[in-house]
C-alpha cells in the first residue's frame, strides 16, 4: 500500500514530529531535519535547515497607556489594536439599558385599556343589559293573524312556560273566551241578516246598489266566522266544567258558517251578472236553503250563553 500524495509505501513512512521537521524551499513539502533530498521532489536540500518563510503583516499599533507595563527591554510598549463591528453593552443607569429590561408604564397601560374594552363589550354583547328581553325565546311581538284563523291582534304566544302552567290559565280564561266567542257570533248573525236583506231588495229591484260592494262585505263576514270557530278549535276544551258551552259554541259558529256559505254563493251570481233583476229567483233559493240554520241559531243562542262555573 502506498501513499496517494507522495507515493511512498505506507511501510517506509515515518512519523515526523513537526518540531523537528523543516520544508523544502522547492515544493514546499515536509522532509526530516538533516536529509539530503525531499522525498516528493527529490529536490537537493543544502546543509542548512530550511525554514518556513514568515509572512510580514502590517498591524497598527496602540501605545500602552501605562508605561510600566513594557517593564522588559524588548518590549516595544505597542499592541495591535483590533477593533469590534459588535457595540458594546450599555451603561445599566442609560435610557437605553433601562427600555430593554422593562416595557414602559405606557405599555402596560395601553395593554390594560384593551384587555378592559374587549373584556367588557364582550360581556354587554352576551348579557344585553339595556334589553332584559333580548336573549327572550317566547314570541311576544304583536302580530296580526286576522287571516290566520284568529280575530285581531295576538300581543304574545301562551305555552307550557306560562306562569302558573296551562291548567290554571285553562280554569281563569275558559269562561271569558266562551263568554266573547258568543257575543261574537250574535254580531256577526246580525251583520248576515243585514247582508242578506240588502240583497234580496237589489234582486227584486226595489234597492239599486253594487253587488260587489255586497259581496266583499259578505266575504268579510264570512272570514271573521271562520276566525272565531278556528279559535274555539285552539282552545280544545273537554272533559270539563265547560264542555257543554265549548259544544255549544261550536254548534252555533257552524250554522252562522253554512249561512255565510249560501250568503256568499248568492252574492256572488248577483255580482257576475249584467242585472240582478234576471237572478231574482236563483238568489232567494240559494238564500231560502240557509234559513233552517238561521232559525236554529236564532232559538238557541240565548238559552246557550255561557256561565260563569267557577
Amino acid at each position: 500500500m502506498t501513499c496517494p500524495y507522495c507515493g511512498e509505501t505506507l511501510d517506509a513512512t515515518q512519523r515526523i514530529s513537526l518540531g523537528e521537521a523543516v520544508w523544502c524551499p522547492e515544493c514546499g513539502a515536509l522532509v526530516p531535519r538533516g536529509s539530503s533530498h525531499c522525498p516528493k521532489c527529490d529536490h537537493e536540500l543544502s546543509a542548512s535547515s530550511p525554514q518556513p518563510s514568515r509572512r510580514k503583516i502590517n498591524l497598527p499599533m496602540i501605545e500602552a497607556e501605562d508605561e510600566e507595563e513594557a517593564s522588559e527591554p524588548d518590549d516595544t510598549g505597542f499592541i495591535a489594536g483590533i477593533e469590534s463591528a459588535i457595540p458594546g453593552p450599555e451603561p445599566e443607569d442609560s435610557p437605553g439599558a433601562r427600555h430593554d429590561r422593562m416595557p414602559r408604564p405606557r405599555t402596560f397601560a395601553f395593554a390594560a385599556v384593551l384587555a378592559l374594552v374587549v373584556v367588557g363589550g364582550s360581556t354587554l354583547l352576551i348579557t344585553h343589559p339595556w334589553d332584559p328581553l333580548a336573549t327572550q325565546t317566547k314570541a311576544t311581538e304583536p302580530a296580526d293573524v286576522s287571516m290566520s284563523g284568529f280575530p285581531g291582534v295576538v300581543e304574545s304566544l301562551s305555552g307550557q312556560d306560562d306562569e302558573g302552567g296551562a291548567g290554571q290559565a285553562e280554569a281563569t280564561t275558559t269562561y271569558e273566551i266562551l263568554e266573547d266567542v258568543h257575543d261574537e257570533l250574535g254580531d256577526l248573525s246580525e251583520r248576515v241578516d243585514s247582508s242578506e236583506e240588502a240583497l234580496r231588495s237589489l234582486v227584486d229591484g226595489s234597492v239599486k246598489s253594487e253587488p260587489d260592494e255586497g259581496l266583499e262585505d259578505a266575504q268579510a263576514i264570512s272570514i271573521s266566522v271562520s276566525n272565531v270557530i278556528a279559535r274555539l278549535d285552539r282552545l280544545a276544551y273537554a272533559g270539563g266544567p265547560y264542555d257543554e258551552d265549548f259544544q255549544n259554541q261550536k254548534t252555533l259558529g257552524s250554522w252562522l258558517r253554512n249561512r255565510c256559505d249560501a250568503l256568499t254563493d248568492a252574492w256572488e251570481l248577483a255580482a257576475d251578472s249584467q242585472d240582478p233583476t234576471s237572478v231574482s229567483a236563483s238568489v232567494e233559493a240559494m238564500l231560502d236553503e240557509s234559513l233552517d240554520y238561521a232559525r236554529r241559531f236564532s232559538d238557541d243562542f240565548d238559552a246557550w250563553e255561557p256561565t260563569d262555573k267557577g
